[in-house]
């Protein structure tokens, strides 16, 4: 896989994503990188079914392997929400600020805060298939007001219960190690390593008959070979029988 393109025009994602794939032999590319494409709807019910849609969509318009993601911000007091509305909470052009207020303002008399991003990715060749998923969570609690300047999105509002900070407080090397994308991503490279072990095994598994059934015709050759050849030339220190050569008798008159 020479290309990947990020289905994404979100900067934030995409330094992410490059973050954690830097290790591969990939380039990495995003939507900003082609010519403007309509947006495919995402109106799926669940995180996955919206990652498959966009890997779907954009692989086949753009003719390469493509990895989506949908992600977003469940919270317990509000039943989930925003869930898979997360990007277009305050409305479908609002910005972070705005979905950022909203919720503050939903959860403002809310004494359970407890929450969790959640993360889906799908990964889809250029015909559209797609040949790998999976997901990740990141477990955390609402604060009451944004802290830090990192991140993106929902970031300035989570604390998280692993790094005991905000994810608008941690470095981009903290927030990798825990975050819901960060964990999704880490599933994937394991299971694109496993599949190339495999596919090496197999190759290595298939050389190794194709050299035993050579050695096998080989020998049987031979042995057949040994077979047809006269007795003298299977047995060739055995030397042939020579007879005293008989002296002529003198004539009589």
């Amino acid at each position: 896989m020479g290309t990947l393109v990020i289905a994404t025009s979100n900067l934030g994602k995409l330094d992410e994503f490059k973050e954690m794939f830097k290790e591969l032999p990939v380039e990495l590319k995003c939507l900003a990188d082609y010519p403007p494409l309509p947006s495919p709807n995402e109106n799926g019910r669940t995180f996955a079914a919206n990652a498959k849609t966009k890997a779907t969509y954009y692989a086949k318009h753009l003719n390469e392997f493509c990895l989506a993601d949908d992600s977003g911000l469940e919270v317990k007091a509000l039943g989930g929400e925003p869930g898979v509305r997360s990007a277009r909470f305050a409305g479908d052009e609002a910005t972070d600020k705005e979905n950022n207020d909203l919720l503050l303002q939903q959860m403002k008399f809310q004494i359970t805060r407890t929450c969790r991003f959640r993360c889906a990715l799908a990964v889809a060749n250029p015909t559209g298939r797609i040949v790998a998923e999976t997901d990740g969570s990141c477990e955390g609690m609402l604060l009451h007001e944004p802290l830090g300047e990192n991140g993106f999105g929902y970031d300035p509002l989570f604390w998280s219960t692993e790094l005991h900070k905000g994810l608008g407080e941690a470095t981009a090397e903290e927030k990798n190690k825990i975050s819901h994308r960060g964990k999704a991503v880490r599933k994937l490279i394991a299971m694109w390593k496993k599949a190339a072990n495999n596919k090496n095994g197999k190759r290595q598994e298939k050389q190794g008959r194709k050299y035993s059934n050579e050695q096998q015709v080989n020998g049987k050759a031979e042995q057949e070979n040994g077979a047809s050849k006269p007795e003298r030339e299977a047995r060739p220190d055995t030397k042939p029988e020579v007879k005293p050569e008989s002296k002529p008798e003198p004539e009589t008159n």
